[in-house]
């Protein structure tokens, strides 16, 4: 328990180290975990699609669909990437397990985005838990 903590926190540090790095005014990770309706309005398509794609278990496809759809170059798509490892971040152990995902591919993820983004790989990488 104390492990998985940890590792969540790092996630959420991360995710927090990239919105910084880009300036972008997105959103803290934390917000974008309130209900939908309650999220900025540009984040709301692509964000709400891929939730309920996880609440599918699609997350793999899901995650393939954001690296897909979202647009890197563009610093004001970052909530809908940061809602997203969030969301997934939410997930117990054992349901990402069932559903062929782990938490370390959640960092990873995040960390592949933060990276797209263009920043520092070796700076993502000091948040590995």
């Amino acid at each position: 328990m104390v492990t998985e903590d940890y590792i969540l926190r790092m996630i959420q540090d991360l995710g927090r180290m990239l919105a910084r790095l880009l300036h972008s005014g997105a959103l803290e990770p934390e917000a974008l975990s309130l209900p939908l309706e309650e999220t900025e309005p540009a984040v709301l398509p692509l964000l709400e699609e891929l939730r309920r794609q996880c609440d599918l278990g699609q997350i793999n496809q899901a995650e393939d669909r954001l690296f897909a759809e979202v647009d890197f170059s563009d610093p004001a798509t970052l909530p809908t990437v940061l809602g997203f490892y969030q969301y997934l971040n939410h997930y117990t152990d054992r349901q990402l397990e069932s559903w062929d995902y782990s938490r370390e591919e959640i960092f990873d993820g995040l960390r592949d985005c933060a990276v797209c983004y263009g920043a520092d790989p070796q700076l993502a990488e000091a948040f590995r838990p």
